[in-house]
């Protein structure tokens, strides 16, 4: 009878064990899925942030293309006077610096989690979900207040004003960070404590 039991629990063992490894084939795509995503919207957040297309305007001088940094007449940039600057720039650089920070902060937990499942009795790709949310979450605040503001300028209204490629890179980060929070949670879900 004690063989038979010890038996059972040997072939219990054993299918449990075949089901963790089973789960653990299917984690390591989505980790890896989910780690370039998230290297890709913090690639895509950089550039935006960095580049000075976020607005062209047609002047008279010829095209201007300005940035959150720098506002350049075609070969010459200058960076912005810093107690010069209108107060939304300022709002929209520190969301977008901020959430930076927590997409660099998610993908760190990413790398992590290759190695443990858990830090200090926290999920790590529950924590790099929530990192990737908010990410995400604080990049679509900057564009939306940078989008209202701007569509409220008179040279908007005039058809002087048209957004460029870094205003796109910016919304383009929003919806990379969502893609990477979302494989996080499914790769959360395939994971067996």
């Amino acid at each position: 009878m004690a063989e038979r039991e010890a038996t059972s629990t040997a072939v219990s063992l054993t299918s449990v064990t075949s089901l963790e490894t089973h789960l653990s084939f299917l984690t390591h795509p989505l980790k890896i899925s989910s780690g370039l995503c998230s290297a890709g919207s913090l690639l895509l957040e950089y550039m935006s942030l960095t580049t000075s297309y976020w607005v062209l305007e047609t002047t008279h001088r010829g095209m201007v293309h300005s940035g959150l940094w720098k506002i350049c007449l075609d070969p010459k940039c200058h960076l912005y006077q810093f107690n010069l600057l209108a107060l939304h720039i300022h709002v929209t650089r520190a969301f977008l610096l901020t959430a930076l920070f927590c997409g660099l902060t998610g993908l760190l937990f990413i790398c992590i989690s290759f190695e443990r499942h858990k830090l200090y009795e926290v999920s790590v790709i529950k924590a790099a979900a929530v990192f990737s949310f908010s990410a995400g979450f604080l990049i679509l605040v900057a564009m939306s207040l940078f989008t209202a503001i701007l569509r409220s300028s008179p040279g908007y209204a005039q058809h002087l004003l048209v957004f460029g490629s870094s205003f796109s890179l910016g919304w383009a980060s929003v919806l990379m960070y969502i893609i990477t929070g979302m494989l996080l949670l499914l790769t959360d879900k395939t994971i067996i404590s």
